[in-house]
Protein backbone atom coordinates (compact mmCIF):
# COMPACT_ATOMS: atom_id res chain seq x y z
CA UNK A 1 0.00 0.00 0.00
CA UNK A 2 1.54 3.22 -0.79
CA UNK A 3 2.20 6.11 1.79
CA UNK A 4 -1.08 8.09 -0.36
CA UNK A 5 -3.21 5.86 1.16
CA UNK A 6 -2.19 5.57 4.52
CA UNK A 7 -2.78 9.31 4.21
CA UNK A 8 -5.93 8.73 2.45
CA UNK A 9 -6.85 6.48 6.05
CA UNK A 10 -5.86 9.60 7.95
CA UNK A 11 -8.42 11.93 6.14
CA UNK A 12 -10.94 9.72 6.45
CA UNK A 13 -10.92 9.00 9.84
CA UNK A 14 -11.31 12.93 10.36
CA UNK A 15 -13.69 12.93 7.46
CA UNK A 16 -16.04 10.30 9.28
CA UNK A 17 -15.58 11.73 12.59
CA UNK A 18 -17.44 14.46 11.33
CA UNK A 19 -19.90 12.24 10.00
CA UNK A 20 -20.60 10.90 13.51
CA UNK A 21 -21.05 14.36 14.40
CA UNK A 22 -23.99 14.63 12.11
CA UNK A 23 -21.85 17.75 10.17
CA UNK A 24 -20.91 15.96 7.46
CA UNK A 25 -23.07 12.77 5.80
CA UNK A 26 -21.78 9.68 5.96
CA UNK A 27 -21.79 9.72 1.84
CA UNK A 28 -20.31 12.74 1.86
CA UNK A 29 -17.56 12.03 4.27
CA UNK A 30 -16.35 8.92 2.32
CA UNK A 31 -16.72 10.81 -0.99
CA UNK A 32 -14.05 13.48 0.57
CA UNK A 33 -11.42 10.81 1.59
CA UNK A 34 -11.59 8.78 -1.42
CA UNK A 35 -11.38 5.34 0.10
CA UNK A 36 -13.30 1.94 -1.27
CA UNK A 37 -16.37 1.03 1.10
CA UNK A 38 -14.24 -1.63 3.04
CA UNK A 39 -11.74 1.24 4.18
CA UNK A 40 -13.97 3.91 4.89
CA UNK A 41 -15.81 1.77 7.00
CA UNK A 42 -12.85 0.89 8.92
CA UNK A 43 -12.31 4.54 9.36
CA UNK A 44 -16.09 5.27 10.30
CA UNK A 45 -15.65 2.63 13.13
CA UNK A 46 -12.49 4.60 13.96
CA UNK A 47 -14.06 7.71 14.11
CA UNK A 48 -17.11 5.59 16.12
CA UNK A 49 -14.70 5.12 18.70
CA UNK A 50 -13.32 9.00 18.94
CA UNK A 51 -17.25 9.99 19.17
CA UNK A 52 -17.68 7.66 22.05
CA UNK A 53 -14.76 9.03 23.84
CA UNK A 54 -15.83 12.59 23.68
CA UNK A 55 -19.34 11.90 24.04
CA UNK A 56 -17.75 10.85 27.79
CA UNK A 57 -15.56 14.41 27.99
CA UNK A 58 -17.18 16.59 26.26
CA UNK A 59 -15.93 19.58 28.67
CA UNK A 60 -12.58 18.78 27.00
CA UNK A 61 -13.45 20.15 23.82
CA UNK A 62 -10.69 19.87 20.95
CA UNK A 63 -7.34 18.83 23.09
CA UNK A 64 -9.52 15.36 23.27
CA UNK A 65 -10.38 15.14 20.03
CA UNK A 66 -6.81 15.38 19.08
CA UNK A 67 -5.73 12.78 21.74
CA UNK A 68 -8.07 10.27 20.88
CA UNK A 69 -7.49 11.02 16.70
CA UNK A 70 -4.04 10.38 17.33
CA UNK A 71 -4.35 6.80 18.67
CA UNK A 72 -6.82 6.21 16.10
CA UNK A 73 -4.25 7.11 13.12
CA UNK A 74 -1.33 6.20 15.04
CA UNK A 75 -0.59 2.67 12.64
CA UNK A 76 -1.24 4.93 9.42
CA UNK A 77 1.00 7.47 10.12
CA UNK A 78 3.33 4.81 11.09
CA UNK A 79 3.38 3.68 7.49
CA UNK A 80 3.31 7.08 6.36
CA UNK A 81 6.91 8.40 8.27
CA UNK A 82 8.01 4.80 10.13
CA UNK A 83 7.79 7.07 13.49
CA UNK A 84 3.79 8.03 13.54
CA UNK A 85 4.51 11.33 12.86
CA UNK A 86 5.02 12.81 8.94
Amino acid sequence: MSKKEHVKKVNAVVCAYFAHTGYLTKEEAKELCGLDESHFDEAYDRAGNIFNKIGNEPDKGLSKLFEHLATEVDDYMKHISGYGIA
